[in-house]
C-alpha cells in the first residue's frame, strides 16, 4: 500500500515539476523577446482562435482527449514508479535474509 502511494506522489510531483517547467520557460521567452512580441503574438492567437470559436462538442473532444492523456501519463509514471520501488524492496529483503 505505501509502495501505491509513494508512486503516486511521485507521478503527481513529476507533472507538476514538468508542467511549471514549461510555464517557466514560456515566462522567460517572452521576458526574452519583449512586450511588444508577445502582444502580437497574442492579438494573432486571437485572430486565430477566438474570432470564430469552434464548437462545443469540438471544444469537449479535444479536452476530453488531453485529460484521457495526462491521466494516462500519470498512471503511466506511477506504475513504473511501483515497479521499480518493488524491485528495490524486494531486492533488499532478499539481502536481509
Amino acid at each position: 500500500m505505501k509502495i501505491k502511494i509513494i508512486s503516486e506522489l511521485f507521478s503527481a510531483t513529476a507533472l507538476g515539476a514538468f508542467f511549471g517547467l514549461y510555464s517557466n520557460g514560456s515566462h522567460q521567452k517572452w521576458h526574452r523577446l519583449g512586450r511588444e512580441a508577445f502582444l502580437a503574438h497574442e492579438s494573432q492567437n486571437f485572430d486565430k482562435m477566438y474570432a470564430n470559436p469552434s464548437s462545443l462538442m469540438h471544444l469537449i473532444l479535444i479536452w476530453l482527449v488531453v485529460a484521457l492523456f495526462v491521466f494516462a501519463l500519470y498512471k503511466g509514471i506511477a506504475f513504473v514508479v511501483a515497479k521499480v520501488l518493488l524491485a528495490i524492496t524486494d531486492k533488499d529483503e532478499a539481502a536481509q535474509a
